[in-house]
């Protein structure tokens, strides 16, 4: 009985249920799209509805953040579209169609993000315009080329939280016109759940009437935001957290590290390939310090000053609200993996701890704070407060909150 809770428990705190893939699933897939980092079962079950010409009308990628969900529909595309495949599965990488999807220009591709009000609209300003509009352009173009480089990169824009509707309204034009023979269509709608409510109305007709040689991938990190009629029209595949082996694999060819070094990235990163390559350039322990500190102060249930104190951990002077709102992140990713960890040992996984490398630490801190129930609430308490990051909110009042909801878990479950 007590295991069947341990593993409720887990399953849970790790954000709807995704764990690191446990093996592999043939030699095949080891050769298949070689950008693409583990993800072995995803890419089976790509590479047998290829090989069986039986393609949807619409695939859903859904899992945490940064475990390839865009990287493999990219890759998806270009194998649909590849001028030097035989058999639609592997992509070269070298011919006009690869190079154009990979650059996101290809006119076969519409990639759909949120972005700001501000940003849709400079594309349409005058030269006359004030200088914000550009600044606001220029950004999209350079994130767009950051994406093009790294498929696993986060477009980050600011006040850019939803997909709106003249997102929507401008790809359906495009889809009712022909499209070229031989060819396959993509559209991509990358963290499809930031769509507003009117414009996922408008993609729903779209769905149920799909269009001649076009194949959609929304991908998802909260799918229960997408209306049920949407999910129901889609094929879902989920996506798992990746080994640290993996992850540290890529840091230390991708980014040159030492394996150490790599090894202790990929464990902090929780599973997900964009944490752990924001932590390279970080100095991890203090942020971890950071963590040890927010938690400290959240349970000494002292309410003094409480606005002067939440300020200690925001970031400096300097640097723009993006820099300020990853550091922030970075932050609140080591805070639940820290409670993650904690809650693994309280339920006797500690082969599940992230931290090993504090577990000394852990441990004196579950035995104190280790109630399985209040630890969860707390790793939910975390996880609204990512979202809320992530919607741009103010970070002052999101820390204070989640200060005052870690001291309502953790210490008075004790």
């Amino acid at each position: 009985m007590f295991e069947s809770f341990t593993t409720k428990i887990l399953y849970f705190a790790q954000g709807d249920g995704y764990f690191a893939n446990p093996g592999s699933f043939g030699i095949f897939v080891e050769s298949m799209w070689k950008n693409i980092i583990g993800q072995d079962r995803v890419k089976k079950i790509l590479r047998q509805t290829l090989e069986s010409r039986k393609l949807p009308n619409a695939y859903l990628f859904t899992g945490p953040e940064g475990v390839g969900k865009d990287a493999v529909a990219l890759e998806l595309a270009k194998a649909l579209n590849c001028l030097n495949s035989k058999d639609s599965i592997e992509a070269c990488d070298e011919c006009d169609h690869c190079k154009a999807i990979g650059s996101l220009s290809s006119p076969l591709l519409q990639f759909l993000f949120a972005q700001s009000k501000a940003t849709k609209a400079s594309s349409t300003e005058s030269d006359d315009d004030d200088s914000k509009g550009f600044s606001d352009i220029d950004l999209l173009r350079e994130q767009l080329a950051y994406k093009s480089q790294d498929p696993y990169h986060n477009i980050r824009l600011p006040k850019a939280i939803n997909i709106g509707m003249p997102q929507i309204r401008n790809l359906i034009s495009l889809l009712a016109r022909s499209s070229t023979p031989g060819t396959k269509r993509i559209v991509i709608i990358s963290e499809a759940d930031t769509m507003r409510h009117d414009a996922q109305n408008a993609l729903l007709k779209t769905l149920e009437e799909p269009h001649e040689n076009t194949l959609m991938i929304l991908t998802s990190s909260n799918p229960s935001r997408l209306f049920p009629t949407i999910l129901s029209r889609c094929q879902d595949i989920r996506f798992e957290l990746l080994s640290s082996e993996d992850i540290s694999s890529v840091l230390v060819s991708n980014e040159h590290l030492e394996k150490e070094q790599a090894d202790f990235l990929a464990r902090l990163s929780g599973g997900s390939y964009s944490v752990a390559r924001g932590l390279v350039n970080e100095d991890v322990a203090t942020l971890r310090k950071q963590v040890v500190d927010l938690l400290s102060f959240a349970l000494t249930r002292s309410r003094k000053n409480a606005l002067e104190q939440v300020d200690t951990f925001l970031p400096r002077r300097g640097g723009t609200f993006l820099e300020k709102r990853q550091n922030v992140e970075q932050i609140l990713q080591l805070l639940e993996l820290w409670l993650r960890d904690a809650l693994a040992i309280s339920t006797g996984a500690p082969e599940r701890v992230f931290n090993i490398d504090q577990l000394d630490r852990l441990e004196r801190f579950a035995s104190k704070f280790g109630e399985p129930l209040g630890l969860l609430e707390a790793v939910r308490a975390v996880d609204v407060a990512k979202r809320k990051v992530a919607l741009q909110l103010q970070l002052r009042p999101v820390l204070l909150e989640l200060v005052i909801e870690l001291d309502r878990a953790l210490v008075k479950s004790t």
